[in-house]
C-alpha cells in the first residue's frame, strides 16, 4: 500500500512538472506572436524644413529674334538654354516653300504695279479691274483667315487635351520603374525606416522634376494657343486691309482716277513688298538659314519644325552679357516656407561648383499654383542655361509635442498614433495599444510637431513596429534595431 501511495505521488508530481513546462511553452509562443514594439515619448523640437528642387540658369535681358512671317521651318537645329555664337545657325527655312513664297511676293508686286499704272485710267475698264481685284483680295485672304482659325483651333484642343499636374504625375508614376520599386517596398510590412526614408526622398525629387516639366509643356501649349491666336489676328488685319485697300481703288476708279494720297499709299505698299523681297531673297542666298547675330543662349523656342513663322519674334535668346538669375519652380506647399531675403546654397554639378548665401530676391506663384524662386548670381564661373541644384534650410519654429515622422499614420484623411496602455488580464499585466487620432501643425523630414495638448509627457505612443498593429492589439516592448 505505501509504494502505491508513493507511485501516485511521484505520478502527481510529473504531471504538475508536465503542466508548468506546458504554460511556460505556450506563454512564449503567445508572447512570440505579439508584435514587438519600441516606445517613444512626446518631445520638444526646432524644426528644420528642407527645400531641395532642380533650377536652370536665366538672364533678364532677352532679345528677339524676328524673320519674315509665313516661312515653313524645316529644322530648329538648337534647344532651349543652349549656348550660340555670331554665326550660328537658328532656323532652317524650307528652301521649296521659300522659293514659292518668292513667287508669291513677285506675283503680288506685279499686281501692284499694274494696279498703279491703271490709276490712270477711267471708264469701265479700270472700275472692272477693280472690282475683280477686290473679289480676288477677298477670296484669297478668307482662306488664309480660314486656316488661321483652324490652326488656333487645333492648338486649343491640344492644350485642353493635356492632363493636370496630378494626373501627369501619376502617369509618370507608373512609368518610372525606380518609383514603383521603392514605393513597394516603403509599403511592406517590415518596411525599414530606411527604405521609407529612400521612398520619400526620391518622390520628392521626381515631384520636383515632374512640376518643372509640367510647367514647361503646359507653358509650350499656351505660347502655341497665343501665337496661333496672333496668326489668327494677324490674317484677319491682312484681310481687313487688302480688302480695305481694294475698296479705296474701287472707289477711286468710280470717280474716274485715284486720288493722289491713294497712289503715294500704293507706292509705299510697292516699296514694302519689295523690301520684304530682299529680305526673303537674302534668306535664299544663305541656303534658308537664320543665323545668329550675339553671343548667348537660347531662351524660347516659339516656332517648330513644320509650322510657319508668324509677324512675331521666332524665338528668344538670352545675351550672355546680362544678369544672372538662378530660378527654380517648387511645389505650391513650399511656397509658405519661403520668402524673399532667405538665404540658399546652390550646387552645379556640371563644373562641380558650389555656392552658398544666394539671396532669394523673388517667391512668385505660377498659373498651375506652383512657386517659382529667384535669386541672383554672382559667380563668373556659372553660364546661363546650366542646370543646378538648390538647397534652403528654414527653422519654423520650436515645438513642444514632437514625435519621429515614422510613429506618424494616415488613415482616410486624418492623422493618427498608436498610445500604448497597460491593462489587466488573466495572464497578468499585458501592453496593448489604442488608436488616437491627432492634429498636425508642421512637419520636416525627421519629426511632426503636433497641437499641444494632444499627447503628456508621460503617454508612451509606438514608434518603431515588427509588424502591422491595428487598434487593441496585444504588444510587446523590445529595443528594434
Amino acid at each position: 500500500m505505501e509504494k502505491r501511495k508513493e507511485r501516485a505521488v511521484r505520478y502527481f508530481i510529473l504531471f504538475l512538472v508536465f503542466m508548468l513546462v506546458c504554460t511556460i511553452v505556450s506563454r512564449g509562443i503567445y508572447a512570440y506572436r505579439m508584435p514587438r514594439v519600441s516606445f517613444g515619448t512626446a518631445e520638444s523640437k526646432t524644426l528644420v524644413h528642407k527645400i531641395r528642387a532642380s533650377g536652370t540658369v536665366l538672364t533678364k535681358e532677352e532679345l528677339p529674334v524676328v524673320t519674315e512671317a509665313g516661312l515653313l521651318v524645316e529644322k530648329v537645329p538648337v534647344v532651349e538654354g543652349q549656348k550660340v555664337a555670331p554665326g550660328d545657325t537658328l532656323l532652317w527655312i524650307e528652301m521649296q516653300d521659300l522659293e514659292k513664297v518668292l513667287g508669291q511676293v513677285d506675283a503680288q508686286i506685279k499686281a501692284e504695279e499694274e494696279k498703279l499704272a491703271s490709276q490712270n485710267l477711267n471708264g469701265t475698264t479700270a472700275l472692272n479691274r477693280a472690282n475683280q481685284d477686290l473679289e480676288d483680295v477677298s477670296n484669297t485672304t478668307a482662306g488664309e483667315v480660314n486656316q488661321a482659325n483652324e490652326a488656333h483651333n487645333a492648338a486649343v484642343e491640344a492644350r485642353n487635351a493635356f492632363p493636370s499636374e496630378e494626373e501627369y504625375k501619376n502617369n509618370a508614376y507608373k512609368q518610372d520603374a525606380e518609383y514603383q520599386k521603392l514605393f513597394d517596398d516603403s509599403k511592406k510590412k517590415k518596411a525599414t525606416k530606411k527604405e521609407k526614408k529612400a521612398f520619400s526622398d526620391y518622390k520628392r525629387s521626381l515631384d520636383a522634376r515632374l512640376s518643372e516639366e509640367y510647367v514647361k509643356e503646359r507653358q509650350a501649349l499656351d505660347d502655341a494657343v497665343s501665337e496661333k491666336a496672333n496668326e489668327v489676328n494677324s490674317a484677319n488685319e491682312k484681310r481687313n486691309d487688302a480688302i480695305k485697300q481694294a475698296k479705296r481703288a474701287v472707289e477711286d476708279a468710280n470717280m474716274g482716277g485715284q486720288a493722289e494720297t491713294g497712289k503715294t499709299e500704293q507706292e509705299n505698299l510697292i516699296r514694302s513688298l519689295k523690301e520684304s523681297r530682299e529680305k526673303l531673297e537674302t534668306l535664299k542666298q544663305q541656303e534658308g538659314k537664320v543665323v545668329c547675330q550675339i553671343d548667348g543662349y537660347v531662351g524660347r523656342i516659339l516656332v517648330h519644325a513644320g509650322e510657319r513663322t508668324a509677324d512675331t519674334s521666332a524665338m528668344v535668346l538670352s545675351d550672355a552679357a546680362g544678369e544672372k538669375l538662378f530660378v527654380a519652380v517648387l511645389p505650391q506647399e513650399e511656397k509658405a516656407y519661403i520668402a524673399p531675403g532667405d538665404r540658399m546654397s546652390l550646387s552645379f554639378p556640371k563644373n562641380n561648383r558650389q555656392v552658398s548665401g544666394v539671396t532669394v530676391e523673388a517667391v512668385g506663384e505660377l498659373e498651375d499654383g506652383s512657386c517659382q524662386v529667384a535669386g541672383r548670381i554672382e559667380d563668373p564661373g556659372i553660364e546661363i542655361g546650366e542646370i543646378g541644384e538648390m538647397e534652403l534650410n528654414k527653422n519654423t519654429g520650436r515645438f513642444g509635442c514632437c514625435i519621429p515622422v515614422d510613429a506618424l499614420h494616415s488613415d482616410g484623411g486624418s492623422s493618427y498614433v498608436m498610445i500604448v496602455e497597460e491593462q489587466a488580464t488573466i495572464l497578468g499585466t499585458e501592453l496593448i495599444v489604442r488608436k488616437r487620432k491627432v492634429k498636425v501643425q508642421d512637419q520636416d523630414e525627421e519629426y511632426v510637431a503636433l497641437e499641444d495638448g494632444e499627447l503628456t509627457d508621460e503617454e508612451k505612443f509606438v514608434e518603431r513596429s515588427d509588424k502591422e498593429i491595428k487598434d487593441r492589439d496585444r504588444v510587446r516592448e523590445e529595443e528594434m534595431p
